[in-house]
């Protein structure tokens, strides 16, 4: 499932946060079996997945970076920005592999909370992926 993009999840986290009322009746709508208001359930979930999306990301441009100065390198004993850029990227994966475990914590939470159960066959966190990809676009 694609995810919504930065600039959506960021515009979603910010009507969140203002307390849209056209976005807390499309909530309410969507989970009226909710134990808690909508609103506060999606918000960890928003920013999990923005956290995610902007992880990915970086990971992309470190390794593109790399990449490109890998391409021309000598061989023999590694130049200080490629050991740097090396370093760069095992810090990003690192970051990356926290932001999908706190995304898959707060989808755990988020569908406790809602009353939704993802369909079967599923993995939950593929299920909030698309359902915050439809309320962002919304």
């Amino acid at each position: 499932m694609q995810a919504a993009s930065l600039s959506a999840l960021a515009d979603l986290i910010a009507r969140l946060e203002r307390a849209d009322a056209t976005l807390d009746a499309t909530l309410a709508e969507i989970a009226p079996q909710a134990t808690v208001p909508m609103r506060e359930a999606v918000l960890p979930l928003a920013r999990a997945q923005l956290a995610l999306v902007q992880a990915n990301a970086d990971i992309t441009l470190v390794a593109d970076e790399l990449r490109r100065y890998q391409k021309y390198a000598m061989p023999g004993k590694p130049s200080l920005q490629i050991v740097q850029l090396r370093k760069q990227q095992g810090a990003v994966k690192q970051t990356a592999l926290i932001a999908r475990q706190n995304f898959a914590q707060a989808t755990h939470a988020f569908l406790r909370e809602s009353g939704l159960t993802a369909p079967a066959r599923r993995l939950p966190t593929d299920f909030a992926t698309g359902w915050l990809a439809k309320i962002a676009t919304a």
